[in-house]
């Protein structure tokens, strides 16, 4: 019986494929994988994701300001994603808001700092709001703060926390939430034994498999980036982990996807 995957989070479009966009999407899909979603991290990569995923239409798109691109980052642009939102409100092309959040690590690595991060991280929870639409977050020393925040808000959209590396106590909380957790290369690492751990505890149902393609290389991968085509195989990792059949784990998280996103239709 063939099993059906998803890539939950991937810079497909990112010029670093460009090379091998093509191939991977034949080889992945004969494999099993359906879909993409890409996020969005910009103004200008969001305005261009409509033209690409028109071009390559088993992938699907968010939109959103990344907190590594602080920096370039506009009031002016939370105006235009409000306003591409209402735009597209009928079209149920935009599948959720983001990537956006917040990155401890940038504050001494890129001298961006908690409030700025703050700043833009918010005002895309206030378009999630207003536009009923779940969230792709990045969360790096923040699951804390951004999960206390989103229960104060009493925010009712859900989403996916991607490349969720916290705590079972973290990831139960944001379950309960109405959250998915990313998991993808970085369980593939033998250093990781606590993430293994901590995933062999949460539950099959707060998962969802993603690759962050060309990053976040899994430790069998040669080339220097990433690809969905590894999406399969950390499906076939996580069902050692949590000592379920490769079957459940592919009909589980596929029963996942549509809950977090539930404008989401796969070709």
């Amino acid at each position: 019986m063939s099993l059906t995957w998803f890539d939950a989070h991937c810079h497909f479009d990112f010029s670093a494929l460009d090379q091998y966009r093509d191939a991977d999407w034949s080889l992945a899909h004969s494999m099993g994988l359906s879909g993409i979603i890409i996020p969005g991290v910009s103004r200008q990569q969001s305005a261009c994701l409509p033209e690409f995923v028109q071009r390559h239409p088993y992938c699907h798109r968010a939109v959103g300001l990344h907190p590594y691109w602080c920096e370039q980052h506009r009031d002016a642009d939370i105006d235009w994603l409000d306003a591409h939102l209402h735009h597209n409100a009928d079209k149920g092309s935009v599948v959720a808001i983001g990537e956006c959040g917040m990155d401890r690590h940038l504050i001494k690595s890129q001298g961006i700092s908690w409030d700025e991060q703050w700043h833009w991280c918010m005002a895309q929870i206030e378009l999630a709001e207003r536009h009923k639409k779940p969230l792709i977050l990045h969360i790096r020393g923040a699951h804390d703060e951004v999960a206390a925040e989103l229960k104060r808000r009493r925010f009712a959209y859900g989403g996916l926390v991607h490349a969720f590396s916290g705590s079972l106590q973290q990831g139960l909380r944001w379950h309960e939430l109405g959250f998915a957790l990313g998991v993808g290369g970085a369980m593939t690492h033998p250093g990781a034994t606590r993430l293994r751990k901590t995933l062999s505890d949460l539950p099959l149902e707060s998962l969802l498999l993603e690759t962050d393609s060309p990053d976040m290389r899994p430790a069998f991968i040669q080339r220097a980036e990433n690809s969905p085509v590894m999406i399969p195989l950390y499906g076939a990792l996580l069902a050692s982990i949590k000592d379920h059949s490769l079957t459940e784990i592919s009909a589980v998280t596929q029963q996942n996807l549509y809950r977090i996103f539930p404008s989401l239709t796969v070709n």
